[in-house]
């Protein structure tokens, strides 16, 4: 959520955005302020925990990103999504619509309740007849019904020689006062969790992941987490001489991190190697 927070700040400046995020008590006053706001955000796991608190909420629009979470519509998840109040809906998902006409039911079931007709009456006249007799009459009746409400993107309509995607996975194998840091932060989360209750590591759901979190940062490099960290790190290393062949090689490099500081890290490395020009 606080992804599109940012990308507000960046392309929307003038929007005033509400988060609805945080404890209990933090998204209890973010909704009962939701009339000063312009666009409130949340993510599904929260608005279902909060759904009684928008009861008398009335929103003029409904955006629901990553659609095909509620392609079961009798989760809780998908019961509180369509709960919402709005006036106007649109669901965006990077996932074919055609995976299952289920899932595309349960997303039509949000977007116009009584579109596709009850689920019962959708499976029995177009799902069953398609799915298990290939039906194409039944098909082209379902592609008539749903095209105008449908704006998409085919790769074969944006690239058309657009060549296959090549995967390689490349490790990066941690040596030295690295695998040192590493391994006594593992030490350090074993003792942590060693004799903890069920109900106990429940409760510390948040520091396990933090922990978590460290650990993929040790991984990285450990001056993400030590600022007087001078040692090596397998991965940046791994990355500089990655790049350094793409870029003698005369191609393009666009690099990806989850975390902004290994950027900036690569960025630094990267002009010290003359690889780059800030």
């Amino acid at each position: 959520v606080y992804n599109w927070e940012s990308e507000f700040e960046r392309f929307a400046p003038s929007i005033k955005v509400c988060m609805v995020a945080g404890t209990a008590p933090e998204r209890e006053a973010a909704i009962s302020h939701l009339a000063e706001c312009d666009v409130a955000v949340t993510s599904y796991d929260l608005l279902k925990r909060d759904i009684a608190l928008y009861q008398k909420q009335q929103f003029r629009y409904q955006i629901i990103d990553e659609a095909q979470y509620i392609k079961n519509p009798m989760t809780q998840g998908a019961r509180a999504v369509k709960a919402i109040q709005s006036e106007c809906r649109f669901a965006l998902t990077g996932t074919p619509v055609e995976n299952r006409l289920s899932e595309l039911w349960s997303i039509f079931d949000y977007l116009m309740p009584g579109f596709l007709y009850t689920y019962q009456k959708f499976r029995e006249e177009i799902e069953t007849p398609i799915v298990v007799n290939k039906d194409e009459n039944k098909m082209e009746r379902l592609q008539r019904m749903i095209r105008p409400f449908i704006l998409r993107r085919l790769k074969g309509d944006v690239l058309k020689d657009l060549p296959e995607k090549l995967e390689e996975n490349v490790y990066a194998k941690m040596e030295g006062e690295q695998l040192a840091l590493y391994d006594a932060h593992v030490q350090q989360m074993k003792q942590m969790l060693d004799g903890k209750s069920e109900a106990e590591f429940k409760s510390n759901k948040i520091q396990i992941l933090a922990e978590l979190t460290k650990l993929r940062q040790l991984c990285c490099d450990p001056a993400l987490l030590f600022e007087d960290y001078k040692g090596e790190s397998a991965k940046v290393q791994m990355c500089m001489d990655l790049i350094g062949n793409a870029v003698h090689g005369g191609h393009k490099v666009l690099l990806f991190s989850q975390f902004t500081t290994m950027l900036d890290r690569l960025a630094e490395q990267l002009k010290k190697l003359s690889l780059i020009h800030i």
